[in-house]
């Protein structure tokens, strides 16, 4: 359970609605704008003052500017007292407080503001830190707040200790860019609903249930449980769930067929619209002269299809990971993964060198003469493509998709269904069926496994993405240049064959052994 909690002020702590919305008026007064109805002010409670006064009166910055100069006339003198702390609230601190846990405040509001209205109500003391914004305007997005209440506590490489609580979604968002789980107020000014499709682990509907935050509270036999946020991020362990065996391969195949359906449609409808092109042209054509064209146009029709598929696939993923966010499916995922830059370096590296290493072990096992129809079916997909065509649809469209598909969705399925290992070896299995041939089962299956690993090592899909990008380009732009070396030089190529293994072993123990290599970020 985490040791360390961060409060918003504005709606969690205080119900300031009254003096913000008054001061809001009073500022949209100095501008002539008359608006007597406070409840249509409320929505400036919470978010930063000058971006909403942009966003709701289409003021220009500057003027956004001095309507918040303005805004701060009033407040500092009256508007900062129209408020109140929520009844409970106090009790809630006082009991977190016996039991030891560190407290702060993160809020978009001024941090002078923070401290006079904290201390004002005589709260200030349960908190050990209060993080606000800056006068000069600077530090005023939620996330920025966050990291700076890290950066003071000293928690910024702990953030799985660390939750917040917040009322609205701006709250929500900003802790889980910061990698901070965020439990929702849902008394403050902001829905349930809001807070919950934000991705907030829990929703307090009122003051009295942020006591599930007290172990006194849980361990009271209370029913409800507060989610847990500890745990190294690169680990998961799989959380069992209560569907039966056919709801789960279910979850897992269907993504799969969705995608076959809609290659199979493009792939009908590409064929009508080429018959009927070339029929127009000719007054007779053969099968065999068909069968000719559909394999010219396949890329095309292939980049098509993922293009279209992209956009299903990747609801889905997105689906999926607000509800891992939130615990409904597997373990509660981190949403502030961040990936060192130099890791899709090493990413680019691996792929690259695996790729090869790959291509020339399938080679020299000869799996290519006891299956020789791929490459001559290769060599009528690919011989004469537009070079622009192929590496926009293999290169670009095809990794994006089935990276989504086959690492986002079948992969991260199965780990929920099963963990870590069985969902490397069924994912990268499957990865390869998908080839529907031998020798590509062989060379994608392998690498599947390998992006899976990835996959759980990063937890992200522009890592995967880049690999096999990666992998994609130089099969298709340096993989020759390699066979042309192959064939003039061998003892070049032997060479440059034993560079290659050793920089996929050394790139592959760096990305997929030792330390974790996501990190999260101060954010300036």
């Amino acid at each position: 359970m985490s040791q360390i909690i961060l409060f918003d002020l504005d709606g969690t702590l205080t119900d300031s609605a009254e003096g913000i919305t008054k001061c809001v008026q009073y500022a949209l007064r100095h501008f002539g704008i008359d608006e007597p109805d406070l409840e249509k002010l409320k929505h400036f409670v919470g978010p930063p003052l000058q971006e909403q006064f942009m966003k709701a009166y289409h003021m220009p910055e500057r003027q956004a500017e001095i309507a918040v100069a303005v805004y701060r006339e009033r407040y500092a003198k009256i508007g900062m007292y129209e408020n109140k702390p929520y009844e409970g609230i106090e009790e809630v601190l006082k009991m977190l407080r016996e039991e030891k846990k560190i407290l702060g405040v993160a809020s978009s509001k001024p941090e002078i503001y923070v401290n006079k209205i904290l201390e004002h109500f005589h709260i200030d003391t349960y908190f050990d830190v209060v993080a606000g914004a800056n006068m000069d305007g600077t530090r005023t997005e939620k996330d920025e707040v966050i990291e700076e209440a890290l950066l003071r506590l000293g928690m910024t490489d702990k953030r799985e200790d660390v939750l917040m609580v917040g009322d609205r979604f701006y709250d929500v968002e900003g802790a889980l860019k910061c990698g901070v789980q965020c439990i929702g107020a849902g008394y403050g000014y902001g829905s349930p609903h809001e807070l919950e499709l934000a991705g907030a682990v829990y929703v307090a509907d009122t003051v009295e249930d942020l006591k599930i935050l007290s172990e006194r509270y849980r361990n009271a036999g209370k029913e409800e449980t507060l989610p847990d946020t500890q745990g190294e991020t690169h680990q998961y362990t799989a959380v069992p769930r209560n569907d039966s065996l056919l709801k789960k391969i279910w979850q897992v195949v269907y993504p799969m067929g969705l995608y076959y359906l809609i290659t199979f449609v493009v792939a009908q409808a590409g064929a009508v619209i080429l018959y009927s092109w070339y029929t127009m042209k000719n007054a007779a054509s053969t099968v065999e002269e068909m069968q000719a064209l559909l394999m010219q146009h396949t890329v095309l029709l292939n980049g098509i299809a993922a293009l279209l598929a992209i956009f299903p696939m990747m609801l889905l993923y997105q689906k999926d990971k607000r509800f891992r966010i939130r615990g409904i499916i597997g373990k509660k995922e981190n949403n502030h993964r961040q990936v060192h830059s130099g890791t899709y370096a090493m990413t680019v590296l691996f792929a690259v060198t695996a790729s090869q290493v790959l291509n020339d072990l399938i080679n020299y096992s000869g799996l290519a003469d006891l299956f020789p129809a791929y490459p001559q079916l290769q060599s009528a997909i690919f011989d004469g493509q537009s070079i622009i065509v192929l590496c926009i649809t293999v290169g670009f469209l095809a990794p994006v998709v089935e990276e989504i598909l086959f690492r986002g969705l079948v992969f991260k399925r199965l780990q929920d269904y099963t963990g870590n290992g069985w969902a490397v070896l069924i994912s990268g299995l499957l990865f390869g069926i998908y080839h529907e041939n031998m020798i590509q089962f062989v060379y994608a299956g392998l690498l599947g496994f390998a992006f899976a690993m990835l996959m759980v090592r990063t937890n992200s899909l522009k890592v995967v993405i880049t690999a096999h990008a990666a992998a994609n380009l130089w099969s298709l732009l340096g993989k020759s240049l390699v066979n042309a070396l192959a064939a003039t030089n061998v003892m070049a190529y032997s060479i440059l064959l034993g560079i290659f293994v050793i920089l996929a072993l050394f790139s592959g123990v760096c990305l997929l052994g030792g330390k974790k290599i996501s990190n999260n970020k101060k954010r300036a």
